[in-house]
């Protein structure tokens, strides 16, 4: 099993630099760069410069369905055309990782950090509609070659600095469903999320959300940390800084998962104190220990805890469900053979590696 490229701390951080250069981009020069976790994504990603131009290639292919063909045959508008948006991203990427696992097995990274790539175009393709290609390009770049920038700088620096980084993290051993759909958990998550909002009014704290409560299902630890981090996030944001500054939209959201942030890594390092290390929150989850708790407490600003928690509730236990129904049928029909959690050289082989034999 493959560790990070990045640690956590370093991917963490870049996550949140990435957020504060999105935000000054859109106060200053009014330019919004494909939501505010895609320059850092991009930037994350550039020892790999093919993938992060397929990743944006998708975007601009993902705007271009859908403003010539879908909207020429249905009306969309508001969060139903982004909702169109992220599901015909999401077709696209997903093929575009499936086709990857024909040749390689799926890690640790693909887990915790690119499964938010899986998003990423149909966000890209949203600023397009918005504000037109050239312009959502024009600011994605930028901020993404000044995010490498930090992060080159930061890697230099940590080693002069005589700094403890903590080493890359291995998924913990217990998960709710198998870590080789975690594809398949991701697109279930956003159906979910989007039938729970058109049929019964309930939003699920975003469209991934379900998806990684779902993996983190068995250990209620982690999920306790989760709910606590954004409960104590909504209470500084809503209650404390929304009464003296005005802050709405993608402004708020920015700011959450800043004070979401900070937050968790205090329970965090509380946590680690605490246990002698014996327990990491979130371990192995990197960016999601970040994102879940901003987007619970977004939605709970929106329609209060109560509906959020069943929103969440609902479409997690539909994305469990799912997941582990569809790993039964592939186990049982010989598909897709057992995983071995911690395994380094003898990982049985991912699910399309597994058919071509």
């Amino acid at each position: 099993m493959n560790e990070y490229l990045y640690s956590p701390d370093v991917v963490r951080v870049t996550l949140v630099m990435g957020v504060i250069v999105s935000m000054l981009f859109y106060e200053r020069l009014h330019l919004t760069t494909g939501g505010a976790i895609v320059p850092a994504y991009l930037a994350l990603g550039l020892h790999a410069p093919l993938t992060v131009s397929i990743t944006v290639a998708l975007g601009f292919v993902t705007h271009l369905l859908v403003e010539r063909v879908i909207t020429k045959k249905k009306i969309l508008y508001g969060r139903r055309k982004f909702e169109v948006e992220v599901l015909v991203g999401l077709a696209l990427v997903g093929t575009v990782f499936l086709v990857r696992l024909l040749f390689t097995e799926i890690t640790d990274w693909d887990v915790t950090v690119s499964t938010i790539g899986f998003l990423v175009p149909g966000i890209i393709a949203h600023d397009m509609t918005r504000q037109g290609p050239d312009r959502t390009i024009m600011a994605i770049g930028a901020t993404s070659l000044i995010l490498a920038t930090f992060l080159y700088v930061y890697l230099m620096i940590l080693p002069l600095a005589g700094a403890d980084v903590a080493p890359p993290q291995m998924l913990a051993p217990a998960l709710g469903y198998d870590r080789r759909l975690i594809l398949v958990a991701v697109t279930v998550s956003v159906l979910m999320g989007m039938m729970t909002f058109s049929k019964i009014g309930l939003r699920s704290g975003g469209f991934i959300t379900a998806a990684y409560l779902a993996f983190m299902l068995p250990r209620w630890w982690d999920l306790a940390y989760v709910l606590t981090t954004a409960l104590l996030t909504w209470l500084v944001v809503v209650k404390i800084i929304m009464p003296r500054l005005l802050l709405f939209g993608r402004r708020k959201l920015s700011v959450m998962v800043l004070f979401g942030a900070l937050i968790g890594w205090s329970i965090e390092l509380v946590a680690r104190y605490l246990t002698d290390g014996l327990w990491e929150p979130g371990r192995g989850l990197t960016v999601m220990t970040v994102m879940l708790p901003a987007l619970l407490a977004n939605d709970a600003h929106r329609q209060g805890w109560e509906r959020t928690a069943w929103g969440t509730a609902l479409a997690t236990f539909g994305v469990y469900g799912a997941t582990n129904l569809i790993a039964a049928v592939l186990l049982g029909t010989g598909l897709m053979a057992p995983d071995i959690p911690g395994c380094d050289t003898e990982c049985p082989a991912p699910v399309a590696a597994v058919q071509t034999e």
